[in-house]
């Protein structure tokens, strides 16, 4: 890719642009390369907005004439005084052949925004480059054997995105539910039922308020599994509770079960690995990139596990907060606070037109096995 980079300014007469406005190309023609895809249009003219400039985007018709190439040793001023409009652009070949890049027009009298568009053209080119783009899938829900019919879970309330469980709305997960039947079966049959894990470990702000267990004592750690005092140690029952990691949970029933040999509880076909496998896969994902940027304005599970793994993250909420620096990098990880919300998609459409781009999507997915069919007997 590198060797295909032309970083040029044209002239036209048949293009023009407002007084004072930068027009940002989302599309435009080069004489010799033909059409040329601008997908990070958006992001350029984002900054440009942000420094207090009118800008508008749309495509430039062509093809445009050259009149200079960046870093010659010419003047700066852009020949062709009779020009009306001077065009800032550069331009590279995609691993297929056809050409992407980014272009500024501006009027050519107006030698400040002239300037003002070398540089920006300027800044993004030092940063085009072939890169991968990781991203964590949601995972798909667990699905519990139930024993006895289950209700399907209704979805979270208007404008939440995910279960207590960490699973997205849109998946049948049914860890909840299964939660609290179980807590009223054990219950109804004269057990002492605590709460096991907890799911405020990762307290994102859209989830909704956890399963009802009033009056249930909770046990999130292997120290309070040892503290844990009860009146009848062999009446004594567990629940898991929807958004635990289940080796958190593993470890605490390893140190209740030595304590209290009688224990009964929830059978693990019921319990949901959504944040299990969040852990495993934010965690290698990181592991491999060279720098994080979060997307949007929400914050999802996958976003509050990867916030209490890394060091740092770029915040892009709005986009004119992705800056060259930020995805200057061989290997960058992008994750979406709002699952498929508007800043995210946003986000990989630019860096879609910083350079060939490889996205890779991580997904880890645990759940118990599907009960095997036993063939019928005639």
């Amino acid at each position: 890719m590198n060797r295909s980079v032309l970083c040029e300014e044209f002239h036209t007469t048949a293009l023009p642009v407002a007084p004072g406005t930068l027009t940002v190309a989302s599309t435009w023609w080069h004489p010799t390369r033909g059409a040329v895809e601008c997908p990070a249009h958006q992001l350029v003219a984002a900054h440009l907005r942000h420094a207090g400039h009118r800008v508008d985007h749309r495509p430039l018709p062509g093809p445009l004439q050259p009149s200079r190439v960046l870093g010659d040793a010419s003047s700066g001023a852009v020949p062709g005084s009779h020009a009306a409009t001077a065009v800032v652009a550069v331009s590279y070949e995609m691993p297929d052949g056809h050409h992407r890049g980014l272009a500024i027009a501006v009027r050519a009298e107006e030698h400040t925004l002239v300037q003002l568009a070398r540089r920006q053209i300027d800044a993004w080119r030092a940063v085009l480059r072939t890169r991968r783009v990781l991203h964590v899938a949601p995972p798909p829900a667990p699905a519990p054997r139930p024993r006895g019919p289950i209700p399907r879970q209704s979805a979270s309330p208007t404008g939440t995105l995910w279960r207590p469980c960490g699973c997205p709305t849109w998946a049948d997960c049914r860890a909840q539910e299964l939660a609290r039947r179980t807590t009223r079966r054990l219950t109804e049959e004269g057990e002492t039922v605590i709460v096991v894990g907890t799911h405020t470990a990762v307290p994102w702000p859209t989830r909704p308020k956890a399963p009802s267990h009033d009056g249930l004592d909770r046990v999130a750690t292997t120290a309070q599994a040892a503290a844990l005092t009860v009146d009848r140690p062999d009446r004594l029952a567990f629940v898991v509770a929807p958004g635990s990691t289940v080796s958190q949970v593993a470890a605490v029933l390893n140190v209740l079960r030595a304590r209290f040999p009688l224990l009964r509880g929830q059978h693990p076909d019921e319990w949901c690995y959504t944040m299990d496998d969040l852990h495993t896969a934010v965690g290698s994902v990181l592991a491999q990139s060279d720098a994080l940027v979060i997307a949007g304005h929400g914050t999802s599970p996958t976003v509050s596990v990867a916030t209490g793994m890394a060091g740092r993250a770029r915040k892009v909420t709005t986009l004119d907060r992705l800056r060259p620096s930020d995805v200057n990098v061989a290997t960058v990880a992008v994750l979406d606070t709002e699952d498929g919300g508007p800043r995210y998609r946003q986000v990989i459409e630019a860096l879609d037109g910083l350079g060939p781009t490889s996205h890779v999507w991580r997904r880890v997915h645990t759940g118990p096995r599907p009960p095997r069919t036993v063939p019928h007997r005639t």
